[in-house]
């Protein structure tokens, strides 16, 4: 049974942790801004301090998950989301504001990393690959939530952070009765965990995984801190169109939960470069044609399909590479993507002052484009090494 719950289960604090308390912030950027008076250098400085706590929390919820089981740092990370993004509704000033976005931000830094190792210990392997995708997809669930609701809030903007409260600790909830903690599931058989060390994680098959996984970190964070502020403040299209273009992220993100089965069928490799080059693609768009309601809107499905698909294939890479632990491997492998998201905004939001917004997409579109080669030396094309075809042939990067 809790072999089938886990994937509902995963979806719903995945998109809570992250499609609510992480990524919605952007969707509010032009409201947040425009009542606490913050220009775009100060609103990528909150945003920066977001992805800091992530990075931070990234290090507990993997290297606890190991030792304690799961549970505990899900857990933890519900609440973080929980409370964070009530203090966002309920803040007086810039300052709550900011304690708020950061408590909201940590949060999937704690309960992101330990649900490689629950689909590892209650999945069987086979179907492991479609779990995990699917539980990663969990983002652009919560994304397609944020949009209708802040829609239906309208200008009350507070009262969409309250709702996305209630849905977090409801996810926590179910989390916490349905996740293993210490203790092993029946049947199980747990080897010790090798030691976390430097040597373990300086591995050289890691490196293209690592380097990539900074890259994307950076490119990515321009893009969900300030794409909504660049269609419309810059680009002139009404709110509700901003709030659209939202929407249709979380509807096409659906789509990366068929990173797995990719994965298994054409190797992660040629996934990976078709998946930044579309990430590439969508933020050149929004560079050049910030104004054209059709392009946005395309580019917004398109992003947010390549998105989740990118996120689920560092997963299942970082997991394949780090087999003997893979809370650990997948840990650091987003503790990198996030230290580039934490630099990201700010850089990007200072960058804007001095050459605009829309150049700022546009270097973060050439950057993605060169994340295609930066790729494992042989195929991966499952979680478990066991389950990967022996005798792959190299495919270079």
């Amino acid at each position: 049974m809790r072999d089938r719950a886990i994937v509902p289960a995963g979806i719903a604090i995945v998109g809570a942790t992250y499609g609510l308390a992480r990524y919605t912030y952007g969707l509010f950027v032009p409201e947040i801004g425009a009542d606490f008076a913050l220009d775009a250098f100060a609103l990528g400085l909150v945003a920066s301090g977001s992805y800091a706590a992530y990075l931070i929390a990234t290090l507990f919820g993997s290297t606890v998950s190991a030792t304690l089981g799961p549970r505990l740092p899900v857990v933890l990370g519900g609440v973080a989301a929980a409370g964070g993004m009530a203090a966002i509704a309920l803040a007086p000033n810039v300052w709550v504001l900011a304690a708020g976005v950061v408590l909201a931000g940590a949060s999937p830094g704690l309960a992101y990393p330990p649900m490689s190792d629950a689909v590892m210990r209650l999945v069987p392997e086979r179907g492991q690959n479609r779990a995990y995708a699917w539980i990663n997809s969990g983002t652009s669930f919560g994304v397609l939530v944020s949009g209708p609701v802040a829609i239906l809030a309208g200008t009350e903007w507070r009262t969409a952070w309250l709702v996305f409260a209630g849905v977090a600790l409801a996810a926590t909830l179910w989390n916490a009765w349905l996740l293993p903690g210490r203790a092993t599931t029946a049947g199980e058989v747990r080897e010790p965990a090798p030691r976390l060390t430097r040597a373990f994680l300086a591995r050289a098959e890691a490196r293209p995984l690592f380097a990539g996984a900074l890259a994307f970190g950076l490119v990515t964070s321009v893009f969900w801190t300030f794409a909504v502020e660049l269609v419309v403040a810059q680009g002139g299209l009404a709110p509700d169109a901003g709030r659209t273009f939202w929407i249709l992220i979380g509807i096409a993100g659906v789509l990366g939960g068929l990173a797995g089965d990719l994965v298994r069928r054409f190797g992660l490799s040629g996934v990976l470069a078709a998946g930044t080059a579309t990430i590439a693609l969508a933020t050149g768009v929004l560079a050049l044609a910030p104004g054209n309601a059709p392009l946005v809107l395309a580019a917004g499905a398109l992003y947010g399909a390549a998105f989740i698909l990118v996120t689920g294939l560092y997963g299942i890479w970082s997991v394949n590479v780090f087999n003997d632990r893979p809370s650990a491997g997948f840990g650091a492998t987003f503790f990198l993507i996030s230290a580039g998201q934490l630099v990201g905004p700010a850089l990007a939001g200072a960058m804007a002052q001095a050459m605009g917004l829309g150049r700022v997409f546009l270097v973060c579109a050439l950057l993605a484009l060169a994340l295609s080669a930066l790729r494992p030396a042989h195929d991966v094309r499952a979680m478990s090494r066991d389950a990967n075809p022996q005798g792959e042939a190299p495919c270079g990067g």
